[in-house]
């Protein structure tokens, strides 16, 4: 299972720089919303804000604060992380993109309340689509593998999320 979501994540991530293509004026900004869910060791929601850090001709670099609150078997979860994006326009309402994260956290369970030691450390990768559906609008697809390591002991798996930007 891990060799194969790690062959799709390479596959989007060199078709994110292969079949990047800017066109018109690049959106400095995105925020949104949406839903993960994984080979069962976490699910819940997150909240992405990212803006541009770099542009040119058809390629962009983008970086991104997420906040995601869920569960993982017996505990509740608090993850703020910092993901890279790499990427460009496939199409006028088609974006592609290969990422990197990287973040901490705090967990809850019946012996440790949030913000008590151990914290929460994460670390993944993937690629995602933009679906545009409005010119500044969009749903989004993402595909990776996250790593977490709570209480030191490591949970990894596949991850899948679908949400929405909006882009200003």
């Amino acid at each position: 299972m891990k060799k194969i979501a790690f062959s799709m994540c390479l596959l989007i991530g060199i078709s994110a720089i292969i079949y990047a293509q800017e066109t018109g004026v690049v959106s400095r900004f995105s925020f949104g919303g949406g839903m993960f869910l994984s080979n069962g060791f976490i699910e819940g929601g997150s909240a992405d804000f990212a803006f541009l850090l770099y542009n040119k001709n058809y390629f962009d670099i983008r970086n991104h604060i997420v906040f995601r609150g869920g569960s993982l078997p017996n505990s509740s979860l608090i993850l703020l992380s910092e993901k890279i994006s790499f990427g460009g326009m496939a199409a006028n309402d088609w974006r592609v993109y290969c990422y990197i994260e990287g973040g901490i956290g705090i967990t809850s369970n019946e012996s440790k309340r949030f913000f008590e030691k151990p914290f929460t450390y994460s670390i993944g990768g993937g690629g995602g689509t933009d679906l545009f559906y409005f010119n500044k609008s969009c749903i989004y697809f993402e595909a990776g593998v996250l790593c977490l390591i709570t209480d030191k002991k490591w949970s990894n798996g596949s991850i899948f999320q679908i949400g929405w930007k909006t882009w200003f």
